[in-house]
C-alpha cells in the first residue's frame, strides 16, 4: 500500500465512493430549475467500510462517510476516509476530500479539497474554479508542508472539468435507463497539478448481493488516463442503486497485491 501505485488506485475506489464526468452535454436532460430534484443530490450521510483482499482473506481495514447539504446557491459535500486502529500500524490514512457545486443542471464545481494525511505525510490540494461558456479554468494550489512548498498552477481546458468528488454525483443524475449496453461517457478531471482523462463505461442492470440483501443497481466501469492514453490506475467498477438516491452501494478495484471494496453499511 506504500507505494504510488498503491495510493493511486486505492485513493480513487475510496474517495470516488470515493471515487469520480462531464463534459458539457447529453445524458442530464435537466433544466436549471430543476436541480433540486436530481437523483442522487439531496442531503445525505453515507458510511462505508472498507475491505481489503490479499488471496483469500477479506479484511475490513477503514471506514468512510460521504455527506450532501444543500445550500441555497450550492452544494456542500464532504467525503471521509479513515484506516482503523490495526490498519494505522501498517499504513496510517486520514482523508478528507470537499466539494462545492453549483446548483444547477451540469453541477459546475466551484471549489475542491483533498486533504489527505497518509503514511505519516501530509499534503492539501486546493481547486477554485471559473468558467465560461466554452471552457473550465482551474486555480490550483498545492500545500506540501514535508517540503516546506506551496506550488501555484493554472489550467484552463474546453469544456467542463470536474474532480474526483463533484464528478460522482454528476454520474448519479444520469439517466441510466436512456443508455445503451457498453455506452460511454467521456470526461475531465483536475488531479494535483495535471489534468486526468475519465471514461464511464455503462455495464446495464444487476441484481446486487450484500449484507444479506438484494439489491437493483446499475453497473457502471471507470477508466483514468493520461493526455498520452496511458492508463494512470486500474479500473474500478461501481453498482449505483436504481431508485431516486443513486447510493453507490458498492465501489471496488484492483491493487497490485489484492483488491479492494467500499460496501455500503445503511439500510
Amino acid at each position: 500500500m506504500c507505494t504510488q501505485s498503491h495510493t493511486s488506485i486505492v485513493a480513487k475506489a475510496r474517495l470516488a465512493v470515493l471515487t469520480l464526468a462531464l463534459l458539457a452535454g447529453s445524458l442530464l436532460s435537466v433544466t436549471s430549475s430543476q436541480a433540486q430534484t436530481l437523483p442522487g443530490v439531496q442531503p445525505e450521510n453515507l458510511t462505508y467500510d472498507i475491505i481489503y483482499q490479499l488471496g483469500f482473506l477479506w479484511k475490513r481495514a477503514a471506514t468512510a462517510t460521504l455527506q450532501l447539504t444543500v445550500r441555497p446557491n450550492s452544494y456542500h459535500s464532504v467525503m471521509t476516509a479513515r484506516t482503523l486502529p490495526f490498519a494505522d500500524n501498517i499504513f496510517r490514512v486520514r482523508d478528507t476530500l470537499v466539494a462545492d457545486m453549483r446548483r444547477n443542471s451540469n453541477l459546475l464545481p466551484i471549489y475542491y479539497a483533498k486533504l489527505a494525511d497518509e503514511g505519516g505525510t501530509y499534503r492539501k490540494d486546493e481547486v477554485h474554479y471559473s468558467h465560461t461558456e466554452s471552457a473550465t479554468t482551474g486555480k490550483i494550489r498545492l500545500y506540501r508542508p514535508k517540503r516546506n512548498a506551496i506550488e501555484d498552477y493554472t489550467l484552463t481546458e474546453p469544456g467542463i472539468v470536474y474532480d474526483m468528488l463533484s464528478i460522482f454525483y454528476v454520474i448519479r443524475a444520469f439517466d441510466f435507463r436512456a443508455m445503451t449496453m457498453n455506452q460511454l461517457y467521456k470526461t475531465k478531471i483536475f488531479s494535483g497539478k495535471s489534468l486526468e482523462y475519465l471514461d464511464i463505461e455503462y455495464l446495464g442492470q444487476e441484481i446486487l448481493k450484500q449484507n444479506k440483501k438484494e439489491y437493483s443497481t446499475f453497473k457502471v466501469r471507470f477508466r483514468f488516463y493520461d493526455t498520452s492514453g496511458k492508463k494512470t490506475s486500474d479500473n474500478i467498477s461501481a453498482w449505483i442503486s436504481t431508485d431516486s438516491r443513486r447510493i453507490p452501494l458498492k465501489v471496488e478495484g484492483k491493487l497490485a497485491l489484492g483488491s479492494m471494496k467500499a460496501v455500503y453499511t445503511g439500510d
